[in-house]
């Protein structure tokens, strides 16, 4: 009897060692404009904003343009917020940008302030592959602080016109902290007549042991955009968080002329702590 309680408690405990482990409300992978938040986090083949600094730096070169975007995010129930401003140049044959982020976030142990500089770099061969480099500095103050270097790199490929392929690694440079993991994603989008666009990312984390093996970790975000008149974007999106144990929607709208606009976007939590992100983005293009 006591042979066969031992056993079912040990049983217990692995599978409960198994188990993802909810963080406590957004984190530095939130850090996202407008136009991303509201198709779920699909972005990192799009390219065409700011927004390739901090996601997959080889889409800075997949459109010429010099690019200046500020954006501010607040999710009043979870107490997460941001202000960002980006400057993104691809007009030379090496594109580079830079952008700041302001963020502050809640745990349990207590509240984090982070402020994170990045800069990336891309080079495109043809109109088939580009290639992108990050440094990213985070100075994070709070309960589990630090004050970091880590690299993202990225790969994308254009094999015709209206497809895209990429794919990144981000903090490839172990730092120890947790709120800086490492993690990949595989992402694709497709323009459909120059009007519908939808992008789907996949968000891979291998940082979880469980018995001296690792558990994979997968999140899964899919977005569309329509974009009326060449005009007036309207977008929506979902994301499941297999590696925070949360799930999305989202949507979204914006205005913009010859690159330059606005957008908004709201995305809602469908468990845990029901997140209320705002989010609001202004673009300059020259």
């Amino acid at each position: 009897m006591d042979r066969n309680f031992t056993l079912l408690l040990i049983l217990a405990s692995s599978v409960a060692s198994a188990q993802v482990d909810s963080v406590a409300g957004p984190d530095l992978r939130d850090l996202q404009s407008s136009r991303n938040m509201a198709m779920g986090g699909a972005y990192e083949a799009l390219g065409y904003g700011a927004e390739t600094i901090g996601g997959n730096p080889a889409g800075l070169s997949l459109y010429k343009r010099y690019q200046i975007e500020a954006t501010g995010s607040w999710d009043v129930p979870q107490g997460f917020g941001f202000g960002s401003l980006a400057v993104a140049d691809s007009t030379n044959p090496l594109s580079m940008g830079i952008s700041y982020h302001f963020a502050t976030f809640a745990r349990p142990e207590g509240r984090t302030f982070g402020h994170i500089t990045t800069v990336s770099l891309a080079y495109a061969f043809g109109d088939l592959i580009h290639l992108g480099f990050t440094t990213r500095h985070h100075v994070l103050v709070g309960p589990k602080a630090a004050n970091s270097i880590t690299i993202n790199a990225g790969l994308i490929a254009k094999p015709v016109s209206w497809l895209t392929l990429g794919f990144s690694g981000h903090n490839l440079i172990h730092v120890y902290n947790p709120e800086i993991t490492r993690y990949f994603v595989a992402s694709a989008a497709v323009q459909i007549l120059g009007q519908l666009t939808p992008a789907f990312d996949l968000r891979m984390d291998f940082n979880q042991i469980v018995a001296g093996q690792v558990i994979p970790r997968l999140a899964y975000h899919a977005g569309v955009e329509w974009l009326i008149a060449q005009t007036f974007p309207i977008r929506i999106g979902y994301q499941f968080d297999g590696i925070a144990n949360h799930q999305y929607i989202s949507a979204g709208v914006g205005w913009f002329s010859e690159g330059s606009g606005i957008d908004f976007a709201y995305r809602h939590e469908l468990d845990g702590a029901r997140g209320q992100l705002l989010s609001l983005t202004l673009k300059l293009q020259l």
